[in-house]
């Protein structure tokens, strides 16, 4: 993985207010932290779509930006040694960790975010070397525009084919979402089920079926327990909390393998999908995980 920093020759123009002259070569910060801001953003934005996962923008930017200063701090002699390949693995992880938060499990975007930015610095090699470019001292690469129009061309080139390789697993819809009952919270991404035809015959609301695993937290242990061993003394158990016993119905469903069963169903006090609030939707709670590798916990 590489932070890069680019650098232009010396001109007849202003320089930036904050410049740094090395070898005959006039760094511009102000350009160097904007180009990087750009690249770390498209980056991560291209880690999340390989991921499918929530496109958190402002997240992204915020995560863009730690690592264009880092690049920019890396011109300073004090700060010259966080150039080292364990501080670059730990300020990618910190982005990522910015970009997508502690809700999912961060390990697979990460991994993913250092294959990203492998290719585009390969690509951004090949293409200074084809351009006649010097490669620089391990600190920066001399880039013009060319070089960065046909490095961004090639990594799209490469994106798009495993794009088409992968294109049926991760071309799914997932949202995030939070659910609050009675005080307590939740958040889990929800997968789009364009089949999920679930409603309440009484109400006519859609029903967002959530696993126990997370949906779990917005009851006491005991009720959790109850449902994990089923409807029947999920209800008996729930008979005896008196803030949550009001709250639930149930709601007939069938299923691949169950011809036809009852779902436990709440009106959520709040419920966030993406951020935006939705009040015409049910949660239900489903006794089993919903997906074995943890990559969604509902479907909605």
């Amino acid at each position: 993985m590489r932070f890069f920093i680019f650098v232009r020759p010396k001109a007849t123009r202003f320089l930036s207010p904050a410049s740094y002259t090395a070898d005959m070569k006039t760094v511009y910060v102000d350009e160097m932290f904007a180009l990087n801001l750009i690249i770390n953003y498209f980056i991560v934005l291209a880690t999340a779509k390989l991921c499918a996962l929530p496109l958190k923008r402002l997240r992204f930017a915020v995560s863009a930006a730690v690592g264009a200063l880092y690049s920019v701090l890396l011109l300073l002699q004090p700060f010259q040694f966080l150039a080292s390949p364990v501080t670059k693995l730990v300020l990618g992880f910190l982005m990522t960790l910015i970009a997508f938060g502690l809700e999912i499990k961060i390990l697979k975007p990460f991994f993913a975010f250092l294959a990203v930015s492998a290719a585009f610095g390969g690509a951004v090699y090949a293409a200074s070397i084809l351009a006649g470019k010097s490669i620089g001292d391990g600190l920066y690469i001399n880039a013009s525009m060319r070089v960065l129009t046909l490095s961004f061309a090639a990594c799209y080139s490469v994106l798009t084919c495993v794009f088409k390789r992968f294109g049926k697993r991760y071309s799914r819809e997932f949202h995030s979402v939070k659910v609050t009952l009675c005080g307590r919270s939740a958040e889990f991404r929800a997968l789009k089920d364009t089949g999920n035809e679930l409603y309440d015959p009484i109400s006519g609301l859609p029903v967002m079926v959530a696993d126990i695993d997370e949906a779990g937290k917005l009851l006491p242990e005991a009720l959790k327990d109850a449902l994990k061993t089923g409807v029947p003394e999920f209800i008996e158990a729930l008979s005896i909390e008196d803030s949550l016993c009001s709250k639930f119905r149930l709601v007939p469903y069938s299923a691949v393998g169950l011809k036809s069963a009852l779902l436990p169903v709440f009106r959520p006090d709040g419920l966030l999908v993406d951020g935006k609030e939705d009040k015409n939707t049910l949660v239900g709670l489903a006794p089993t995980k919903l997906c074995n590798d943890g990559e969604f916990s509902a479907v909605i």
